[in-house]
């Protein structure tokens, strides 16, 4: 067997599967180990074939200048005497010991014709393609490096943010990364549409929907710059704002010195939503799943391929609703268990070109899921959970609506009379049971096994109670998918599906929950079924991510489920969501819009739902 010629398949099949497939740790492990070898091999390959090129050039010259010496030696001889060829022949070998035959009179090549010629003929047989084999691999290998050490390469220890997080109808959560010091300041205007205005002004019946900059601006007040302890991250809340009103919020630094200046850093723009129990009309994103510069593409700074796509409908987006692995801390590679190994991905995915011009239009809320701790997680707050939680807060917890607990991470909130409940699927998690979905049983009954925990799942159901007959629309998000349709890898355990006692228990609630819907991701697939309870569940991903082409199976319709739609394809899938209570206050409508890269590039949907809403009041 060709060890060289194993490992520099190895190393091919590995990297281009890390780079454009999956980025899974165990394939970067091997490859690791694949390319050295392989580089070694084919150096000692390449040199070992040049030298032996370069010998043999050598050789052939010294035989041929010496059997050229030796015929003018023939030739002198000869003209001596041509009979006695016997002398000639000894002269020779002595000369040489070639027994060449003497009376060959031929005319000799002068020494620099033989280099040429012989020179030709040996670099001919230089490793031309295993010298470019070898560059394609160590490409491949700089790519992966590259891709996978990035965050480490360029910390984006400078990284400045400026975002909306949470917008209720009379405040705004911002969230700000600053790391040059100086006091700051918010400032803030309303944006008056100009069909107002020129209503106002002229009476005219325009109906331009532009914004205009008229309006007088307003300071929030200074305060001072975040720290290095929070990896100079803050958030802060903005008061007293109007309901259903559009705002532009600058960001300054104050410099002290002879002259105090302010300096622009940033803005945003936002719009605060009705007052609660409002009809409403809201259209807001969802998707979970996001690796910078999957599939990797060559590139300075890497992006984020969903949310360039995202931004083609950002002007029409209210919010978009994050359901966890913003960061994946363990795949290809997991940095270590540090707060500081977290915060690094966080800033990558910030620092992304795509992001900061999404996020300064769209607030974004977050649930968290595994590979913002590590894949799988279900060992509550054993470490590294501490560390992965401090980032997380810094950077997504804290601009998302009040914990329902203080110090829980699982909350509610409303945009008019559409409401939503926002689970923690991962701290209070326990192991799973083992589950028989197939007969939409579960082989045990413990009640100890629990993905909510118990205080969790009791503030869940009195918000169940609150929120029957006062909201219209209520969405419930899970960062795993409450179907029991995957069954592949570790889906049995990782999802609902491996808690169906409190599955049970829950859908036994929501099925008397008029137009309550779920929202979730986690598989890297889209998936809409009605669920045994009737309600509908949207879960969609990846966002940005890999998608298995091949592996893994959707059982449809299983234990009373109906699958509505299915889709595995695609490296950039997301939804979003028309909710319209204003039309019919007492049916709502909702619609559910499938994007995808592969299909009309994004611009169009690839597939449309619109749920029959049912009389709720």
């Amino acid at each position: 067997m060709n060890v060289g010629r194993v490992a520099s398949v190895l190393h091919i099949i590995c990297a281009s599967f890390v780079l454009w497939v999956v980025p899974a740790q165990y394939v970067f492990f091997v490859d690791l180990v694949a390319f050295p070898i392989s580089l070694f091999l084919s150096l000692r390959d390449i040199i070992f074939r040049y030298q032996l090129a370069a010998c043999k050039l050598s050789s052939k010259i010294q035989i041929d200048v010496k059997g050229q010496l030796d015929g003018r030696t023939r030739a002198e001889t000869s003209a001596l005497s041509r009979s006695n060829k016997g002398a000639i022949r000894r002269r020779v070998k002595e000369n040489n010991g070639d027994l060449a035959d003497a009376d060959n009179e031929s005319k000799f090549a002068t020494p620099a014709e033989i280099i040429i010629a012989n020179a030709g003929k040996c670099t001919g047989k230089f490793p031309v393609c295993k010298t470019i084999l070898l560059v394609v691999k160590l490409v491949l290998f700089a790519m992966v490096v590259d891709f996978v050490y990035r965050p480490i390469i360029t910390p984006a220890k400078d990284l400045f943010v400026f975002r909306p997080g949470y917008v209720s109808h009379d405040s705004a959560r911002l969230h700000i990364r600053y790391s040059d010091g100086g006091n700051l300041e918010l400032r803030y205007k309303e944006l008056v549409p100009k069909a107002s205005l020129l209503y106002q002004n002229t009476g005219s019946d325009d109906t331009s929907i532009d914004f205009a900059n008229n309006s007088p601006w307003e300071s929030a007040g200074e305060f001072g710059p975040p720290t290095e302890d929070t990896d100079y991250t803050s958030t802060t809340a903005l008061l007293n704002l109007q309901p259903a009103t559009r705002y532009l919020v600058e960001l300054h630094s104050r410099e002290s010195t002879l002259h105090t200046q302010t300096v622009l850093l940033g803005s945003v723009e936002f719009k605060t939503s009705p007052l609660s129990h409002q009809p409403a009309r809201l259209r807001f994103g969802t998707g979970s799943c996001i690796k910078p510069n999957f599939p990797y593409r060559p590139s300075w700074t890497h992006d984020i391929y969903g949310f360039a796509s995202m931004l083609d409908h950002s002007d029409s987006l209210d919010l978009i609703m994050f359901m966890g692995d913003f960061i994946y801390a363990d795949v290809p590679l997991y940095f270590g268990p540090e707060t500081e190994d977290y915060r690094r991905l966080y800033r990558q995915v910030y620092a992304a070109q795509s992001s900061r011009r999404l996020l300064r239009k769209v607030p974004m809320l977050h649930v968290y899921d595994d590979h913002e701790i590590k894949n799988n997680w279900h060992d509550q707050d054993q470490p590294p959970m501490g560390s992965a939680m401090t980032a997380y807060n810094e950077y997504n917890g804290l601009p998302n609506p009040p914990p329902a607990v203080s110090g829980a991470s699982y909350y509610n909130f409303t945009y008019g009379n559409i409401a939503f409940y926002a689970w923690d699927t991962r701290r209070y998690r326990t192991r799973w049971e083992t589950p028989n979905m197939d007969s939409g049983e579960a082989t045990t009954s413990d009640d100890e096994h629990t993905m909510l925990g118990q205080e969790q799942k009791q503030h869940f159901i009195q918000w169940l109670h609150d929120v029957n007959h006062t909201a219209a629309v209520k969405f419930v998000i899970s960062s795993v998918p409450v179907t029991a349709g995957w069954s592949n890898f570790d889906s049995s355990q990782d999802t609902w599906r491996g808690y169906p006692t409190e599955r049970a228990e829950i859908l036994n609630l929501t099925q008397h929950i008029p137009n309550l819907f779920y929202l979730s991701g986690d598989r890297h697939e889209m998936a809409a079924v009605e669920l045994p309870s009737g309600n509908i569940e949207f879960s969609t991903s990846p966002v940005s991510q890999f998608t298995f082409p091949f592996v893994g199976k959707f059982k449809k319709d299983i234990g009373g489920e109906h699958t509505i739609h299915y889709r595995r394809p695609g490296h950039v899938k997301y939804g979003i969501l028309d909710v319209d209570t204003e039309s019919d206050p007492d049916t709502p409508r909702i619609t559910y819009s499938l994007y995808t890269t592969d299909i009309h590039h994004g611009k169009r949907p690839a597939w449309v739902y619109e749920a029959k809403g049912a009389h709720w009041r």
